[in-house]
Parts: C-alpha cells; structure tokens; sequence
C-alpha cells in the first residue's frame, strides 16, 4: 500500500499538470476536428502517441519480460481501449460540445464502480448508490437542456455517442484491472498501443486517402500533436507515476477537475455557453462522483471507483 503522503510533492505536480492538458485537450480536439476527418485525425496522433511511448520505453533500459497469456489479453484489450473506445468517442465529440463530453466521460468511475459491483468484484455502500442515483439524474438533465448557444437535441447523437464511448472504457478498465496488475504500467500501455493503434490506422486508411492535407493548417496539425504527445504519450506516465506513489484515491480526486478545465478553455477559446439547466446537470454529476468516491476503505484487491488499476483514464480523450 503507499505510504500517506502530506503536502504537494512532485508528483502532485505532475497531476495537476496532466490535469490541465486533459483538459485543453478536448477543445483542441474539437478545433482540429474542423480541418481533418475523425479517423484521420485518431491515426495521426495514435501513432505519435504509439511512438512516444516507444521511445519512453527505450530510454528505461531493457523491456520487461511479459508472458505470453497477459500478451494476448493485453493485444485485446488495445483493440477495445485503443481502437473500438476511440473510434466512438472521436465520432461522438464531433458532435457535441467540449464541455458536455467532458463531463460525461468524467462519469466513468461510477460506470467502472457499478460494472465491478455487478461481477462481484466490488461493494457500493449506500452512500455511493445515491451519487449513482444523482449522477445519472445529472447526466439525463444535462442531455436535455441546452437549446440554442448550449447543448440542442441536434447535438444529441453526439452525447450518446460519448456515453457509449464511456461504457466502453468502463468495460475495459474493469476487464484490465487484473493484467495491468500483474504487469508494469508502462509495458502493459505500451503492448496495448502496439496492439490497438495498428487496427485503428488501418480503419482510417479511406479517410487518410479522402483527407484535403491542403486544408489542414495549424490547428490540425497542431491538435494531432498535442493530443498525441502529451495528452496521450506523456500524460499517461504522469498518471501512471500518481498511481504508483500516491495510489488509486488521492490520484483519482484530480480527475474531477478535468471537466471543470474543459468547460473554462472552452468557453475562452470556443465561445461554448451553459444554460442553468446544463449548470444544474454538472453540479450533479460532479456531486455523484464525489458521493461515489466517499466511501470505506476497501481490500488492496477491490477496484476503488475511479482507480482504474493502471489503465489509461478517460480524462485522456
């Protein structure tokens, strides 16, 4: 178990800062979506992300040793975090705003809490089951308003999409739990990537044929980058390094703020705008989150809401 830490280290540090480029991340997204074409824009910066952990990995010396059973169930889990999970969310935040897609994907913690209560791998007390209970009230009021500058029911395919996004993430984080136990995070990321990021290039191989590449200026290029570089690639080693020294609980309370940061970077540099019926929806959701994440200490082996063993958080996008 990790020791108890008091007071910020560099660790925390390098939390908040992961933090904040998930954050960015989405309107980045969102603004490079305008000049190349989901698919396109998903094999781009997988790779870049692929190759930075390539290289990360490399610098750490020898690889390793992984048996050849949690290889297959790594490669499999690639496709289904890295390939079937990006395809959907990248669909769905085309479609909808910055700031709804953050926040619904924040609730994948309660999905990942519900889902390991249903195989038996976890308890909910009470009190969690009520931050269920408001989370989904949130979600479902925050899918229904926002007509005009906010969320219209145009954009509503867009929200379903990023909430299927979210149960697929959810699925892989509690199937993943025991590989990514077994295995070291950067490795098991790493095989996941080499596994995923090859079927997900070659589905978008008609979109990179369609693609105007005279159209796509500094945004585009810009935004695969980014999100390739360091909201992926280097991000997921700042989380992963959290998990490892501060554990699952104290790593897991920054992630609430990422939709937070998602919402403010949006409106800055985006021009999205709530309605109170949007402002009520989040503060719910956000409230369930916490409710949820209150709650005894469970054994070593149980997963934490929000934990996620050493898989790659939502907040990544």
């Amino acid at each position: 178990m990790p020791a108890r830490r008091n007071g910020l280290t560099r660790v925390d540090i390098g939390l908040a800062l992961t933090i904040l480029v998930w954050g960015v991340n989405y309107a980045v997204i969102k603004a490079a979506l305008a000049e190349l074409q989901p698919l396109a824009f998903n094999a781009i910066r997988f790779a870049l992300a692929t190759l930075t952990l390539v290289l990360l990995m490399r610098s750490r010396g020898p690889a390793p040793r992984i048996s050849r059973p949690d290889l297959a169930r790594l490669a499999l889990l690639g496709v289904l975090g890295n390939t079937i999970y990006q395809m959907i969310f990248i669909f769905g935040i085309a479609r909808t705003t910055v700031a709804n897609a953050s926040l619904i994907m924040a609730s994948c913690p309660i999905m990942v809490a519900v889902l390991g209560t249903a195989l038996g791998r976890d308890r909910l007390p009470a009190a969690a089951w009520a931050g269920v209970g408001l989370a989904v009230g949130g979600l479902a009021l925050l899918l229904a308003s926002g007509r005009g500058s906010g969320l219209a029911w145009g954009k509503l395919t867009g929200d379903l999409l990023i909430l299927a996004a979210g149960v697929t993430w959810s699925v892989y984080t509690v199937l993943a739990s025991g590989v990514m136990a077994r295995v070291p995070s950067l490795a098991a990321t790493l095989v996941t990537f080499l596994a995923g990021t090859p079927v997900l290039v070659a589905v978008a191989v008609p979109s990179l044929l369609a693609q105007d590449w005279g159209a796509v200026g500094v945004r585009g290029w810009f935004g695969a980058a980014f999100s390739g570089v360091f909201a992926i690639g280097i991000s997921y080693v700042l989380w992963n390094a959290g998990l490892a020294s501060l554990g699952g609980a104290r790593t897991a309370v920054y992630q609430n703020f990422t939709p937070v940061v998602a919402a403010a970077f949006a409106w800055l540099t985006l021009g999205e705008h709530w309605t109170p019926g949007q402002f009520a929806g989040a503060a719910a959701v956000l409230c369930g989150i916490a409710l949820t994440r209150l709650r005894p200490a469970a054994p070593a082996t149980a997963l934490q809401p929000g934990a996620c063993a050493k898989t790659q958080p939502p907040g990544a996008a």
